[in-house]
């Protein structure tokens, strides 16, 4: 007997999953804020079942805490956290962009040099949301022409938090972009010039001024949950 293969389908808890996460790394979520489930039960249409589940996936992402008797909230970090993630993120990527100009550096620079057109396009149209996405595609591509599973895995333990920690931080500051904005250009002109030591250096202050900014946004009150506003997610 012959049978055919079955593709598999989201269950509801991982495509409420999926819509949480992305107002997460977008910044529509704030760090520390209060998903409520009330809300997200009435805005998705789906049962407290799979919104629980979605909220242990994203839990073991580390994009949410789930506290007992008090609800889910979004991580939080602190400096300490902060840098730990910075050096982390510095390490894989330094090897994730080595990887990718050895394995497929055409289509690894191709795939920046497209990213980049479309970050100077938001950067213009002062699309907050969308240059903070590409920022994080830019840094993503090397892992996603690495050819290798292991590594592309390693960076998905962070991906979710820099994003997130990315759409929080920066998007106060017009300012930062600009510098950002200059930065991933001469990043890209390094690699296709085959200058890997220069790029590991700029890469360095690249992600380690994160911290620096970090440090701005709490001070001036930037960080953490909007009182004020409430975020939809789409049913």
């Amino acid at each position: 007997m012959s049978v055919r293969r079955i593709a598999p389908q989201q269950s509801l808890a991982e495509i409420a999953a999926q819509q949480i996460r992305n107002a997460i790394v977008t910044g529509a979520f704030k760090l520390g804020e209060n998903i409520s489930e009330d809300r997200l039960v009435a805005q998705m249409g789906i049962s407290r079942t799979p919104i629980r589940d979605a909220m242990a996936i994203l839990s073991r992402e580390g994009l949410v805490n789930v506290r007992p008797k008090r609800g889910s909230f979004v991580f939080e970090t602190s400096l300490e956290d902060l840098v730990a993630i910075c050096d982390y993120r510095q390490m894989l990527e330094v090897q994730g962009v080595r990887a990718a100009i050895r394995v497929d550096r055409d289509g690894f620079l191709a795939t920046l040099g497209e990213v980049i057109a479309k970050m100077e396009t938001a950067l213009a149209q002062a699309d907050i949301m969308e240059y903070g996405q590409l920022d994080s595609a830019f840094h993503q591509a090397a892992f996603d022409h690495c050819g290798n599973s292991y590594l592309r895995s390693a960076y998905g333990l962070a991906a979710g938090r820099i994003a997130a920690l990315r759409a929080n931080i920066t998007a106060p500051y017009e300012a930062r972009r600009e510098e950002s904005m200059e930065e991933h250009r001469r990043m890209l002109d390094m690699l296709a010039g085959g200058n890997l030591a220069a790029y590991d250096a700029a890469l360095t202050v690249h992600v380690q001024r994160t911290a620096e900014v970090y440090q701005k946004a709490l001070a001036e009150g930037h960080l953490g949950p909007d009182k004020t506003t409430s975020v939809k997610v789409s049913r």
